[in-house]
């Protein structure tokens, strides 16, 4: 996965197996040595509260039910500071639902808006997949940076960037751990660690005061409650689309083509068809009507395929615009179909058998993928006309520079023979030397033309189009390989591409196959290995590059020079 920058309040799926576990790292830089952070993590129940003070992890408590939350320590470099932790989402227990992961000063004159920077990552096997910056910090000197939490059978990560400015007694208080203010001793292990027992004796509360507090309490979550409800209704699938969008997609079926899916498809259609008749809904059997139970049993089938009917109508809906961006989408608003139809029928015990259900979900999941499939095998005929257009150019392009070199050499050979025959030494010279570096030159038309490995690699970006953190590594075999770089700045794209290197090998091939390999990880689009962009800086490429090449003083530009992207950016500033 693509690291992820999150902007305050934005949330996104963690894709990631939740079994190999999390990595996450609190960063922060600041002007003054004194300006301590310490890292806290709460682990936290529905009503984000922790539940004792052992659901706190931090370096003085630094373990959570043998290691399902566990703090790692802190490095120090010249650049800043971390805390590292881990975490392993499969070991919580279901009581836990948010994970809070905080930074706190540990000075009372310190404040959060004077570090230079301070920001949470998140990592797994395949690297960094998200960073979370703090924002908007001023006078706090504790911030909860981001929040990792449970929804609809998923977790998520969401930036959050909330801070208090008592500190991080505040901070504890807030979710519910049991702090001691009573002495100074009391205090200072507050301030140190955060958590201490509970106190001997506790002064008795106001009973008005204690009052108004539980019935704000019970406000609080009687909205909460609403308000998990209304969300539970919302399929959310931004995050999914933007990774499908951008190529990535599982198949459900990994069929080898379309015609197998539509064959797989055909079959399952056939086994709905059977079960549909006898085993696809359920309900009672000893309803009555005037205590009739005959007349029970015909009023609960008559019910019973009224609901089956409403809900074979929700899943050909569902079949109908399923595609391969909108998959969870539609299993989502089947799988409410399914609930909804139970409550309803809930007197007659009416209810849609789980294996109808799961043809039905299997059809949705095999029409996606069947669509994914088509679109693809489309693309691929698409690249290999593309390919055979664009080696038909290479072509073209490489036999008519040979026609003109022979031109150009047999002009030549006249003139040294005229030269020859006037007994000009100087004449002879000079025309003899031209024809050697017109036969050099036809040598090595001729071997572009005899050898497709040759060619040209070359590293590209378009700040305007897609940032500064994707680039495309390529080859052509075009002798002017600019002329090809101005084709793909054609009108797919708003700004013209910046060329980072244009680099020839005998084997350009293997140079290209080689860099694809060296940044596989970080690839945009993982199904069509065509489309050769990738997650990663024209600095980073310029490594890769010397490294396999072995040349040490590579012409590179690691900046894009975007003339057209920033001009426009200057006009739009300046309307």
């Amino acid at each position: 996965m693509p690291n992820v920058s999150l902007p305050k309040g934005a949330n996104a799926l963690i894709a990631s197996p939740v079994h190999r576990g999390l990595r996450m790292e609190l960063h922060w830089t600041a002007q003054s040595g004194t300006q301590e952070v310490d890292l806290f993590i709460l682990l936290l129940d529905a009503n984000r509260r922790v539940t004792t003070n052992a659901d706190i992890v931090f370096y003085n408590q630094p373990d959570y039910l043998g290691g399902a939350a566990r703090y790692l320590g802190r490095s120090d470099t010249a650049t800043g500071h971390a805390h590292k932790a881990e975490i392993f989402l499969d070991r919580l227990p279901k009581e836990v639902h948010t994970i809070a992961v905080a930074g706190a000063l540990d000075s009372e004159e310190s404040r959060l808006g004077g570090l230079s920077s301070l920001e949470l990552t998140l990592s797994a096997d395949s690297g960094t997949l998200f960073s979370i910056p703090c924002e908007g910090l001023s006078t706090e000197r504790v911030a909860v940076a981001g929040e990792i939490y449970r929804r609809n059978g998923e977790w998520k990560v969401r930036s959050v960037s909330q801070g208090w400015t008592g500190g991080l007694p505040d901070l504890l208080r807030h979710h519910g751990a049991v702090l001691d203010d009573g002495s100074a001793e009391q205090k200072s292990a507050v301030d140190g660690s955060g958590v201490v027992n509970p106190p001997a004796s506790v002064p008795e509360p106001d009973p008005a005061g204690l009052a108004h507090l539980q019935d704000l309490n019970h406000q609080i979550r009687e909205r909460e409650a609403v308000l998990a409800e209304l969300e539970s209704r919302i399929v959310e699938t931004r995050e999914i689309n933007l990774l499908q969008d951008l190529g990535i997609y599982d198949f459900a079926h990994p069929l080898e083509d379309a015609v197998q899916y539509k064959d797989r498809l055909s079959q399952l259609r056939a086994s709905i068809k059977e079960v549909v008749k006898e085993r696809a809904v359920t309900g009672a059997t000893n309803w009555a009507v005037n205590g009739d139970i005959k007349k029970g049993a015909q009023m609960v089938k008559e019910q019973c395929k009224l609901m089956l009917r409403a809900y074979n109508a929700e899943a050909d809906n569902c079949v109908r615009t399923v595609r391969a961006h909108s998959l969870d989408a539609n299993t989502s608003r089947l799988e409410r179909a399914k609930t909804s139809i139970e409550k309803l029928g809930k007197s007659m015990a009416i209810a849609i058998t789980d294996d109808y259900h799961r043809l039905r979900l299997d059809e949705l999941k095999l029409t996606a993928d069947y669509h994914a499939k088509v679109a693809a095998e489309r693309e691929t005929q698409r690249a290999l006309r593309e390919e055979a257009r664009e080696q038909e150019k290479v072509e073209k392009e490489l036999q008519k520079a040979r026609d003109k070199m022979e031109q150009e050499r047999d002009k030549y050979l006249a003139a040294l023979a005229i030269a020859v025959d006037s007994g000009e030494p100087d004449a002879v010279a000079a025309m003899q030397q031209f024809v050697e570096e017109a036969e050099a030159k036809l040598r090595d038309i001729e071997n572009r033309q005899a050898n497709v490995r040759t060619g040209y690699v070359y590293v590209i970006s378009n700040l305007g189009a897609f940032g500064d953190r994707i680039v495309k590594i390529g080859m052509t075999r075009r002798l002017e390989p600019t002329e090809r770089i101005r084709e793909l700045s054609g009108a797919g794209v708003p700004f013209l591409y910046d060329i980072h290197v244009l680099f020839f090998s005998e084997d350009a091939a293997a140079l290209e196959t080689q860099l694809h390999r060296e940044f596989e990880s970080r690839r945009v689009n993982k199904v069509n290995l065509r489309r050769e962009f990738f997650y990663a800086s024209p600095a980073e490429v310029k490594e890769a590059v010397k490294r396999l090449v072995g040349v040490t003083t590579l012409e590179f530009k690691e900046e894009s020079e975007a003339s057209e992207f920033r001009l426009s950016l200057s006009l739009t500033e300046g309307v």
